[in-house]
């Protein structure tokens, strides 16, 4: 080793991932060359870096995370109307607490950013014990404030395991891990009214399935807070902001970019730099920093939009499928059943779409094809079995674009895990808050069947548009 003859007042020695993280940069280039090669860019990346310990957990956290969701939040209706029952008041006078996710998902995006600056692991545990919390109130409570309160710390809980999901699983396989995630969730959503309604049938109150969720919280909430191993695979995996060479990067699918900061509401967070105090010149596109891709404002507004419109159009199935299919002549009983069709084409499609997304097939177009099919047998037939077929066409064809849209929000280059996870709960919340409430006035001043058909095809038709694959430039 040679030696250095100098004096200086201090040394600084660096680890990667300390002061710099090369795993993003290494992670572009690798999927590059393996999409070059016919390989699956997630698997190169997976191989690349093995399965450590850390991997797994973070995939058992998740996966845990996403299965008392989906149970949880499609249950919460279903309790609602025995809660109702319980306290000999009519169902429309406790309707309010149904949007308490929605809502919920508005408060932890909002202090997404302040809530996961200590890391994801701590968040992770909060939302797992509040969510715990709640199930546990509402399905035990014997008073209107007590249960209102249980369905609060309900949505809230579940919110936050919402906005912690993405923060966790990110990199260039993201659209595939959150695919499998959200499959875990619409697998156990199709369990929690069957539950409900099973336990109610046999003389028990049907609102102590929620008690089914709760063992599985607290053993997260004790998941998440022993101590991780070193390389968690949870860290943010993508490039800071800040300056660059001209030279534009390539993202995961071999396409130049530039993941310079923007201005404006989806602003990137620009690390402060030692010994530069120069503004960066040529860093933004509009400057000639020399990238071929729209600027990070652009690029994050248009992923939420995105992700606005998927979730748009699954509320608007979630929370009107039963009410389209007693409009057929079923019973509310049977068209409550029959309405699991929707819950089913979801989980078999995100079952399916890791697989398809390996596969390069275009899963956004292909469906939101399949989710204006299935709304248009939904609205033009009037018997309950190509309804039925309808909603299960629905279901295959939107269950991918959540996962998709929330990928393509998390990959934004320059926007931080926290941001990212943030904006994402947002744009859910906005989605399930005002779509079926928009769906609602439609049908009141035309019917529900063209409120159906002036709501979901368009916002398929603009998102398929916005996501079809483009030529790559010579």
């Amino acid at each position: 080793m040679p030696r250095l003859d100098r004096t200086t007042e201090a040394m600084l020695l660096d680890m990667d991932g300390t002061l710099l993280d090369s795993g993003a940069s290494v992670e572009r280039v690798r999927s590059a060359r393996a999409g070059e090669h016919g390989q699956r860019p997630g698997a190169a990346v997976r191989d690349g870096r093995g399965s450590a310990p850390g991997e797994r957990r973070v995939v058992r956290q998740v996966g845990f995370a996403q299965a008392a969701l989906g149970f949880t939040v499609n249950s919460l209706g279903a309790c609602l109307v025995l809660l109702a029952r319980d306290l000999g008041v009519h169902p429309g006078e406790l309707a309010w607490l149904s949007s308490s996710f929605g809502a919920g998902l508005l408060v932890v995006g909002a202090a997404g950013p302040l809530v996961l600056r200590p890391g994801p692991r701590p968040a992770l545990l909060t939302a797992a014990l509040v969510a715990a919390a709640g199930a546990a109130l509402l399905a035990v409570a014997p008073m209107a404030a007590a249960a209102a309160t249980g369905a609060l710390l309900l949505g809230l809980g579940a919110a936050g395991l919402v906005l912690v999901t993405p923060a966790l699983l990110h990199g260039p396989d993201a659209a595939a891990r959150l695919a499998r995630a959200n499959a875990a969730a619409s697998v156990s959503a199709l369990l929690g009214p069957p539950a409900i309604g099973a336990l109610d049938a046999v003389g028990a109150n049907g609102r102590l399935a929620l008690l089914l969720a709760v063992p599985p919280l607290l053993f997260l909430a004790a998941d998440s807070r022993a101590r991780p191993p070193a390389d968690s695979g949870a860290r943010d995996r993508r490039p800071p902001a800040g300056p660059r060479s001209s030279r534009p990067e390539a993202d995961s699918g071999g396409r130049a970019h530039d993941p310079s900061p923007s201005h404006g509401p989806f602003r990137a967070h620009v690390p402060s730099r030692a010994h530069d105090s120069s503004p960066v010149r040529g860093s933004h596109p509009a400057q000639g920093g020399g990238g071929s891709g729209p600027p990070v404002g652009r690029r994050a507004a248009g992923a939420w939009a995105a992700i606005v419109a998927a979730v748009s159009m699954e509320f608007c199935f979630t929370i009107w499928a039963t009410t389209r299919l007693q409009d057929t002549g079923l019973t509310a009983a049977a068209a409550a059943a029959t309405a699991t069709a929707f819950l089913v084409g979801m989980a078999a499609g995100r079952l399916a779409a890791p697989r398809l997304l390996g596969r390069g097939v275009p899963v956004v177009p292909l469906g939101c094809g399949f989710a204006a099919a299935g709304t248009l047998a939904v609205a033009l037939t009037a018997s309950p079995a190509p309804v039925a077929a309808g909603l299960l066409a629905a279901g295959l064809g939107i269950a991918p674009l959540y996962p998709v849209t929330l990928a393509r929000l998390v990959q934004v280059p320059g926007l931080t895990a926290a941001r990212s996870a943030a904006y994402g709960a947002l744009a859910s919340g906005t989605a399930i808050l005002a779509a079926p409430a928009a769906l609602a006035v439609l049908g009141a001043a035309l019917d529900l069947r063209t409120a159906f058909l002036v709501t979901v095809p368009p916002l398929a038709a603009v998102l398929a548009a916005a996501s079809w694959p483009r030529a790559r430039p010579e």
